[in-house]
């Protein structure tokens, strides 16, 4: 099971990294970009995900958590 942050603004893949690993939002810092499977199983996600790195060069990403 993943909990989900707000999703973020347009950024480069390599900017989504960074966001969701120093990302601190309702008292976690443990959120991550979310993999290829969550991203297609989970409704509400958006933008970059794990080794997204095709097609367009700019996305939102929305940060996971496993809880």
């Amino acid at each position: 099971m993943i909990e989900k942050a707000p999703p973020s603004k347009v950024m480069s893949y390599e900017e989504a990294i960074l966001y969701c690993q120093f990302l601190e939002y309702n008292g976690h810092r443990d959120w991550r970009m979310p993999t290829s499977s969550e991203y297609l199983d989970t409704t509400g996600l958006s933008g970059w995900f794990v080794d997204r790195k095709g097609g367009f060069n700019t996305r939102n990403v929305t940060p996971v958590r496993t809880v």
